[in-house]
C-alpha cells in the first residue's frame, strides 16, 4: 500500500510539473506579446515616458504575475476565502476519497483524494483565468468613462470613483475594492498597484503610473487615458489573434501532457495491484522510473513547443 501511495504522489508531482510548465509557457507568450506591443505603441509617448519616476518610487513594489498568497489566488477566481469556502473545498476530495475507499479500497481512496484535490485547484485556476480575460476586455470602457467624467469638470480621483461604480463584473468588483482603499486614505496610484498585484492585472499597473504622474506633476491625464483605452483595445485584439494562432499547439500540449497521467491515475485507482507488482518486479520498476522520466522530459519539450508557438 505504501508503494502505491508513493506512486500516486509521484503521479501528482508529475501532473503539477506539467501544469507549472504550461502556465509558465502561457505567461511567457503573453509577456512577449505585451512587450512587443508596448515597444511599438508606447515608446514615443512622452507622457508615459514621464511615468517612469513613479515606478521607481521605493514604496512601490514590482508587479508579479503569480499570486503571492492562497487568498489572492482564491480572490482572482471571484471567491471570498472564508471558512465556509475552505470547508467546502476540503469536503469535495474527502467525500470522493471515502466513496472510492468503500468501493475500491484504501489505495484507490488515496489516489482519488489526490486527483480530486488537484482537480479543485485546477478549476479555481481556470475560473481565475476567465475572469482575468474578461476584466481586461472591460478596462477600455472604464477608461473611456473616466475620460467623459473628466471632460465635464470632475477631478481625476472623482472620475475614478464615479466610473468604478459602473460597468459589469468582474472589473467593477476589483475597482470598487480599489476605490474603498482610496477613500480610506491610501493614495489612488498605490491602491491601483495593490489591486494589480492582488488580482494579476498588469494593465492596472500602467494606469497607476499615469495616475501617479497626474497627481504629482499635473498634465492632460484625460488625453493619456483616452490613448491608453485605444491601446488596450488593440492589445486585446492582438492577444486574441495570438491565442487563435497557438490554439493547436496548446491543445496538443494539454492532451499529450495530461493523458498519460490520467490513464495512470485510473489504473492506480481501479487496479493498484498492477503497479505494486511492477514495482516489485526487477524489470517493472525500471519501466516505471523510465516512464516517469519520459513524462518529465516530454512535458518540458511540450512547454518549449507551446512557448515557441505562442511567440511566433
Amino acid at each position: 500500500m505504501a508503494t502505491a501511495l508513493a506512486l500516486a504522489a509521484l503521479a501528482l508531482l508529475m501532473a503539477g510539473a506539467a501544469l507549472a510548465l504550461w502556465l509558465h509557457a502561457r505567461s511567457q507568450a503573453a509577456r512577449a506579446a505585451s512587450t512587443a506591443f508596448l515597444q511599438d505603441h508606447l515608446v514615443q509617448r512622452a507622457a508615459l515616458g514621464r511615468a517612469a519616476p513613479a515606478n521607481r518610487d521605493p514604496a512601490a513594489r514590482p508587479w508579479r504575475p503569480g499570486p503571492a498568497r492562497w487568498a489572492d489566488f482564491v480572490l482572482r477566481a471571484g471567491i471570498e476565502p472564508d471558512m465556509r469556502f475552505h470547508v467546502r473545498m476540503a469536503l469535495i476530495p474527502v467525500c470522493a476519497a471515502l466513496l472510492a475507499g468503500l468501493m475500491l479500497g484504501g489505495v484507490a481512496a488515496g489516489a482519488v483524494f489526490i486527483m480530486a484535490g488537484a482537480g479543485c485547484v485546477f478549476s479555481l485556476w481556470l475560473k481565475a483565468q476567465r475572469r482575468h480575460a474578461k476584466a481586461v476586455e472591460q478596462l477600455p470602457d472604464f477608461l473611456e468613462s473616466m475620460v467623459r467624467l473628466m471632460a465635464i469638470g470632475n477631478s481625476l480621483d472623482a472620475a475614478f470613483q464615479g466610473a468604478a461604480d459602473k460597468g459589469g463584473q468582474p472589473l467593477r468588483g476589483i475597482l470598487q475594492r480599489t476605490a474603498v482603499a482610496a477613500r480610506g486614505g491610501m493614495e489612488l496610484d498605490e491602491a491601483l498597484r495593490q489591486a494589480a498585484r492582488q488580482f494579476g492585472l498588469r494593465e492596472l499597473y500602467l494606469i497607476a503610473a499615469i495616475v501617479g504622474v497626474a497627481t504629482r506633476f499635473g498634465g492632460r491625464s484625460d488625453q493619456v487615458l483616452d490613448r491608453m483605452a485605444g491601446f488596450m483595445r488593440d492589445l486585446t485584439q492582438a492577444r486574441r489573434e495570438l491565442t487563435a494562432l497557438s490554439a493547436e499547439v496548446r491543445l496538443s500540449a494539454w492532451v499529450l501532457a495530461l493523458l498519460p497521467l490520467c490513464v495512470g491515475g485510473v489504473i492506480l485507482a481501479f487496479n493498484d495491484r498492477l503497479f505494486v507488482g511492477m514495482w516489485h518486479d526487477p524489470v517493472g520498476w525500471k519501466l516505471l522510473v523510465g516512464a516517469a522520466a519520459l513524462q518529465v522530459v516530454g512535458s518540458y519539450w511540450l512547454h518549449r513547443m507551446a512557448r515557441l508557438g505562442g511567440t511566433t
